[in-house]
């Protein structure tokens, strides 16, 4: 994994959504500051947050993500014994995963593969890490707040699973689902699992959660890992939300059935 040199020109060509992220980074590489902390005076943290914010503005993908990547998963390291800053950086950088998906990209990006293999080592790199973040911390994962939990857990999926699911959680925030049917172009744009009342949410056959089915290694079935996850660390609220974004979903006009996110996933590409 190599690191983009600061005085190379291709930081003014791989921008975020509000320009260059170099000069976050160089403050990210240089303070010796903890974000956790949230001294928001500080440049480390004004840095953090900016450098996240631009590479994952309302969810669309920066190229800039392609030479920040290798800098925060360095970053990552150099904080291993901190259990707070690896957090708050895995949960961060996640979402900034979470965008890169085909929907995201431009046919007209001209990427270098050079710049492609790297940010990819760094992917690698970064689901390496993550893993043994998780598994190292469980007990003090528990101990942080539902809403730090939801966020990490997201994350997590990004990084180490399905980054399509991830961004849509993002974006319906863990709640609506977003419908647009393929076959008779049935839209819904009102289905909620909160404020849903229950006859339209039996348009949904949610998943069946079966506890203790995670062997802990494979991260293939994302409803099996990541249901378990969220168990484990005592979300269990949201277990059922997931069942019925990993669930099926009947079209009222059509009868088209198709999984809930294949519904919503034809609602982001077409509206």
């Amino acid at each position: 994994m190599n690191l983009i040199d600061f005085n190379s020109p291709l930081w003014d060509m791989y921008k975020g959504a509000y320009g260059s992220v170099k000069d976050d980074i160089i403050v990210l590489t240089n303070e010796k500051q903890l974000f956790y902390k949230k001294n928001e005076n500080s440049d480390y943290y004004i840095a953090f947050e900016n450098l996240f914010e631009n590479i994952s503005h309302q969810m669309s993908f920066y190229n800039a993500t392609y030479i920040a990547l290798p800098y925060i998963v360095t970053l990552l390291e150099q904080y291993e014994n901190n259990f707070l800053e690896q957090f708050y950086i895995i949960s961060n950088v996640g979402y900034c995963i979470a965008t890169d998906i085909p929907e995201n990209h431009s046919k007209e990006d001209k990427i270098e593969q050079s710049i492609l293999d790297n940010y990819e080592k760094s992917v690698s790199i970064l689901q390496q890490k993550t893993k043994k973040f998780f598994f190292e911390h469980m007990e003090l994962l528990n101990q942080m707040s539902s809403a730090e939990k939801s966020g990490f857990c997201t994350s997590l999926l990004a990084i180490l699973g399905d980054r399509h699911l991830a961004h849509i959680l993002v974006l319906s925030a863990w709640d609506i689902f977003y419908i647009l049917c393929d076959n008779c172009e049935y839209c819904d744009e009102q289905l909620s699992f909160s404020f849903s009342n229950k006859q339209e949410l039996n348009q949904i056959t949610p998943a069946i959660y079966q506890p203790n089915q995670w062997n802990n290694i494979s991260f293939d079935d994302t409803f099996v890992w990541l249901s378990n996850v969220l168990y484990i660390l005592g979300e269990e609220h949201l277990i059922k939300i997931l069942s019925y974004y990993c669930g099926i979903y009947t079209c009222p006009r059509c009868g088209n059935q198709k999984k809930v996110i294949d519904f919503i996933k034809n609602y982001f590409e077409n509206c």
